[in-house]
């Protein structure tokens, strides 16, 4: 039995990226609304479920047969903004618990936290979409 495991697991590292990004947007421009360090909670989760999405994902490219050109250069593409998005979270989470243990958590090191995790966000939106091109236009 194949079943095919990438298509579940990438919506929890797009969600968890997604939830951090907005409360990250809330704690900088709206302090104490969010629970404090509420963002780690989701961070941790969202590095950690980028690794299996990816490995899925590359188990997903050795099983494809032939593909036309159009499509293995959205693939590309797709595994490119993945693997920005893998890394970038996994160091992000690791900056960001570093920094908090260590007690930096006033609003100037919040705002970086946001700048760079809304490059993230922007990459996993990139990467789903690609994704969503190659399943719904390439039908892979």
């Amino acid at each position: 039995m194949n079943i095919e495991l990438h298509p579940a697991l990438v919506h929890f590292p797009i969600a968890l990226i997604t939830f951090a990004y907005i409360f990250q947007v809330i704690t900088v421009f709206k302090p104490n609304v969010v629970p404090k360090h509420l963002n780690l909670w989701l961070m941790v989760p969202a590095a950690i479920s980028t690794l299996p999405a990816v490995l899925t994902g590359e188990k997903a490219e050795e099983n494809l047969g032939e593909i036309c050109i159009e499509a293995h250069e959205t693939l590309e593409n797709h595994e490119l903004f993945a693997n920005i998005t893998t890394w970038s979270i996994l160091i992000l989470t690791f900056v960001w618990v570093y920094m908090t243990l260590k007690g930096f958590e006033s609003p100037k090191y919040q705002k970086l936290f946001l700048a760079f995790l809304t490059i993230i966000f922007i990459s996993i939106c990139v990467t789903g979409y690609l994704g969503g091109e190659l399943v719904h236009i390439w039908d892979v």
